[in-house]
């Protein structure tokens, strides 16, 4: 009996705790779809009608009647729709093939002609759910393995309100993902010799549609749902029907930037040729410690906890990921540090776990940090978030070196990507503070310049404040009237604030009033003109 595995992309219910749709779902097996002699066997003898697309590598099949139309069939000529598929088709061709140096896919023996063959169709009608689309091929395993004939279906339309991306859109980047999986078929086969390896392909993929349209963002439906587990999923997890998998596409950006192409090879393509009889993070962690690559998959993963970090209001896109304002922010453990010092933290991640540790202070703290023991395995990086500076990259490594966090507020805190390389081993990791808060009473330290030459000086006042809060400040004449006021939330510690004080303000001595909490200070000054 002939029967093909495919690979789906699927918009899956949603789960209660998801706030958006994702796709899902991976090599289910369907009977006689595959190994296909002829157009019936495929079971498309109802699509009429087929293009080839301008390079002559595809053959578009469609139809303008009945369920299966294709959207804009009541043209004159071939519909826009079909014209951009065969378009995405040859770009995904020309970027993976002529540019990235892939096999191209193995012909098919002819059927429906000689071309790549790919049927537009109504997913949902044909299988029943809404899918993106998805690519069929012959499960016949041997060795040495010569890869598989292949073909795809996409959606006629990607109208439906599950979809993440609709439209032309939807159809670009579902060309782009199952075409990979073409090309990926020429190299490996994903269940056997191993058994387990169909994350890989996932990922990979939706790698590639970000490659393709980086403009076009689908893959942020499902990077949202990794991002918002309590506990990060491993790189590998398949537990929930490749969900997982589709939203570690990020993980190709980062071997894409970090890696790229060394001696003419592109990582992905240094990856792919390797993979055939390998476990793929075993694959993964060979490939990338060999030459030229010279690294380890250890530091593949701490590069991907850090890009993690540095998402939503914590983006820097000039050194992670390029849209990475556009994405959601990682969930994170919260710690608030206590007032006495050193302070030992203990954890336990299992093997190829990462996890996401946040910590604040109570109040504005000198102290640093160490990491005890940490082995070749492990990896821990230090990325302080400042109140008035933004995010940044504190430290690349945090081991038995001190690390200095000096003047770090109640409004300030770290994020301390972790990550457990070992892919056997649950480890542990030891981080311990040490250092002291200071003390600090709500005071007016200095009004500079005084007097002021409004024409020429910018008035600063020096502050030192007990605790965040909301702040008032007032500036009276001799009257009493008020001639400048403003209001603004501060952090704790010694704070600067500029007064815009009107030019036309005339000379005189002036009184500024500031309250915080319960609070209320006051200093004189004298503007001269």
């Amino acid at each position: 009996m002939r029967f093909s595995v495919l690979f789906l992309l699927v918009l899956s219910t949603l789960w209660a705790q998801e706030v958006a749709a994702h796709k899902c779902g991976f090599a289910v097996q369907r009977g006689e779809r595959m190994a296909a002699k002829s157009v019936s066997d495929r079971n498309f003898d109802y699509l009429d009608e087929s293009i080839l697309s301008p390079s002559g590598n595809f053959r578009i099949h469609f139809t303008r009647t009945g369920v299966h139309a294709v959207s804009g069939s009541s043209v004159i000529g071939t519909p826009l729709f079909i014209q951009e598929a065969s378009i995405a088709a040859d770009s995904a061709y020309n970027l993976l093939v002529n540019e990235l140096g892939f096999l191209p896919p193995l012909p098919d023996g002819g059927v429906d002609g000689s071309e790549l063959d790919i049927y537009v169709v109504d997913m949902k009608t044909n299988w029943g759910s809404i899918y993106y689309g998805m690519t069929s091929f012959n499960p016949t395993y041997s060795e040495p393995y010569t890869g598989q004939a292949t073909y795809l279906e996409v959606d006629n339309d990607y109208i439906e309100s599950a979809y993440a991306t609709s439209g032309l859109e939807a159809l670009r980047v579902t060309i782009a993902h199952e075409f990979f999986h073409m090309i990926q078929l020429r190299y490996a086969f994903p269940f056997a010799p191993v058994s387990s390896n169909a994350y890989w392909y996932e990922i990979s993929s939706t790698w590639f549609e970000e490659k393709c349209y980086p403009e076009i963002n689908d893959y942020h439906a499902y990077v949202a749902d990794n991002f918002s587990q309590s506990a990060f999923p491993n790189l590998n997890d398949d537990s929930r029907s490749f969900l997982y998998s589709y939203g570690h596409g990020l993980f190709g950006q980062v071997l894409d930037q970090e890696y790229g192409i060394k001696n003419g090879k592109h990582i992905m393509l240094s990856i792919w040729e390797h993979l055939n009889t390998r476990e793929a993070t075993d694959n993964l962690a060979q490939v990338l410690s060999a030459s030229p690559w010279g690294s380890s998959l250890t530091d593949a993963l701490g590069k991907y906890a850090l890009y993690n970090v540095f998402t939503g209001t914590r983006a820097l896109p000039s050194r992670y990921y390029n849209d990475a304002g556009q994405l959601p922010e990682i969930r994170t453990s919260d710690y608030i540090l206590p007032n006495d010092y050193p302070t030992p933290y203990d954890f336990e991640l299992e093997s190829m776990q990462m996890d996401f540790k946040r910590f604040s202070t109570q109040t504005l703290s000198n102290f640093y940090l160490w990491g005890s023991d940490l082995t070749q395995d492990q990896r821990v990086y230090l990325t302080y978030h400042s109140f008035d500076n933004g995010s940044s990259l504190k430290s690349p490594v945090v081991n038995d070196v001190w690390i200095n966090c000096d003047s770090t507020n109640s409004q300030d805190y770290l994020i301390l990507p972790m990550v457990n390389g070992d892919r056997n081993s649950t480890v542990g990791f030891r981080l311990t503070f040490g250092g002291s808060t200071l003390t600090l009473n709500n005071r007016i330290q200095t009004l500079w310049p005084n007097p002021v030459v409004l024409r020429n000086d910018p008035v600063h006042l020096n502050l030192m404040l007990g605790s965040p809060g909301m702040l008032e400040l007032k500036v009276y004449n001799l009257r009493g009237e008020i001639i400048y006021q403003k209001e603004q939330f501060s952090p704790e510690g010694i704070r600067i604030i500029d007064l815009e004080l009107p030019e036309s303000t005339s000379s005189g001595i002036y009184f500024i009033q500031l309250i915080s909490g319960d609070s209320v200070l006051s200093r004189k000054f004298t503007i001269l003109k």
